[in-house]
This record gives structure tokens, sequence and C-alpha cells, in this order.
């Protein structure tokens, strides 16, 4: 088996004091991928980096074959707010994180596009899309450098912007820098928000969907947890891949899919310590080699 065909599994995991540490941490959980917060996840503050310890970090990532890695903004940038000094807060991580992920050798910043409130979805969407293109020019040699915001697939809940294919889709017209721009799927998002991604054909559908309304080349990195409440809950909780209600059925089709296949899977479980994510992981590699592939391409809607 090739490098390429390896299934690329990843989890979240905590970067907190030491990016070349946390690189061997992963690598010791048996993962080829990860994702890492840009900074706290609730507030703003950015640990600064040191040379030194750039260097060590791109010196383990050849080492360990850890790729792509992934950042995460915090979970306080909202672009779609109504207030004016949470939009430029927001404004400011996002082009600051766009940075360190040029620093970093790092293709990809996972974000929530925001809260609208009382705004509307539509307000929200222009709001979304006018905040990306101020970050986007002022972080213009990362983005010039290749890295993309990835926009991730909400759940719905209250007055998120960005749980449907349709909303991602209207933010992407409106920027000014489209190409910069992509979409993380997360499938429990996308199961309590109501779409039948447990199912072959609701699968299907979500797929063809997804590549009429934004183009599958967009979606970049997958998102793999289970639920535990049911589709179309729009309640966002993760459980444990095989444990919720999406189910072992359903993940390892997702797994095995030929749209997706390619993809990086990145795990957000709940786990109570490191050692579970080399158990998830080791789940989905034998997923990926027990069940045939499924290529869902042939049928047209």
């Amino acid at each position: 088996m090739t490098k390429d065909q390896l299934v690329r599994i990843g989890a979240h995991m905590s970067s907190a004091g030491d990016f070349p540490r946390a690189a061997g941490n992963a690598a010791a959980q048996g993962l080829n991928c990860v994702q890492y917060f840009s900074r706290n996840p609730r507030g703003g503050r950015m640990r600064r980096l040191k040379g030194r310890e750039i260097d060590r970090w791109r010196e383990k990532r050849n080492e360990i074959d850890l790729d792509p890695v992934v950042l995460h903004a915090p979970y306080s940038v909202n672009l779609a707010s109504a207030r004016e000094d949470v939009v430029q807060f927001s404004r400011d991580v996002v082009a600051g994180d766009l940075d360190r992920c040029l620093l970093l050798d790092v293709p990809y910043l996972v974000m929530h596009p925001g809260t609208c409130g009382d705004q509307g979805t539509e307000r929200g969407i222009e709001l979304v899309a006018e905040g990306l293109d101020r970050a986007l020019s002022r972080a213009s040699k990362a983005r010039d450098g290749g890295v993309m915001v990835l926009l991730e697939l909400m759940s719905g809940r209250g007055n998120e912007v960005g749980s449907t294919l349709e909303e991602m889709a209207a933010i992407i017209a409106q920027t000014k820098s489209p190409d910069s721009v992509g979409i993380c799927m997360d499938t429990c998002h996308c199961f309590v928000r109501g779409y039948a991604v447990d199912e072959a054909s609701g699968l299907d559908c979500f797929l063809e969907g997804f590549d009429r309304a934004l183009g599958l080349d967009r979606l970049r990195v997958i998102h793999l947890n289970d639920s535990v409440h049911e589709r179309g809950s729009r309640k966002d909780r993760h459980a444990q891949l095989g444990t919720g209600q999406i189910g072992e059925t359903a993940l390892k089709r997702i797994v095995n899919c030929e749209r997706l296949a390619h993809l990086p899977f990145i795990m957000e479980v709940p786990v109570k310590t490191d050692d579970e994510y080399a158990e998830q992981a080791n789940q989905v590699r034998c997923w990926r080699a027990e069940a045939p592939k499924v290529d869902l391409g042939h049928v047209k809607l």
C-alpha cells in the first residue's frame, strides 16, 4: 500500500507549550495528520513562537510524516456578529492565524463562520464574506502562499451562519478571494442539521448537492465524529466513533467512499487520555481495510 492509499487519520490535540513535542505526541498515537487550536480556544491570546521551535517543528514533521496539519481558530471568532468590536476582534484573529499557518507550513485554518443574532442570515452571510476579505487582504503573504480558510459546516444551533450548503455557497460567492476559501465537513454537524449522511442514499444526495453548490474540490478536511443526538436535532455533541446515532456502519461507509477517501479525517471525539485516539484511529484503519470501496458517483439525481 502506497502513502497515497493510506487513510489520513488524525485528531484534535493540544499543542500547549511546544509544537515539536505535540507533533511527537500525535505520532505516538499512530496519527498521520492532526489539528491544533491556533491559540486559546476561548480567547484571543497567541503564544509567540521562537525560531528554534519552528525549526524543530519542521524537522519533526518531516521525520514522522504528519500531513496535513490543520489549525482551528478559537470559538470566540464571530465574523457575523452585530457588534463592531467583536467583528474587528474576529478579523484580527483570523488574519493573525493565517500568518501563523504560513509560519508553520500549515495549509488550512478551520473556523466557524459565526452567529448573526437578530440581524438575519442574509446579513450574517454578508458580514462573514466581508470579514474574510478583510482578513485575507491583511494576511496577503499567507493568502498568496496558498493557505486556505476552511469554513466549517455547522449544526444549525440558534442563529449560526453556515449550516447549509446553500449558505456556504452564498458566503463564497460574495468573497473577493474565493480560491482561498474551502470547506470542512463535520459528520456530526451535518447529521444533526438534517443531512442523512448515515444512509447510503443520503450520503450520495449530500455529496451531489455539495458538488452542485460548491464543487467537491473545495472540500479539504473532514471532522470524523459520531453524534450523541439524533438526526435533525441541531444539538452539537460529539460521540466516539461507532457509539452514537450515526453509528459504525455509516461511518465505515463514509471513510470508504471513493469521493472522500483521499481526504484527511480528523477526530474531535471525547477522550479521557490520548491513548483513546490511538484506539479510535486503529478502528478507522480496520474499517478501511475490511469494507469494500464505495463509489457513490454513479448515481445521477
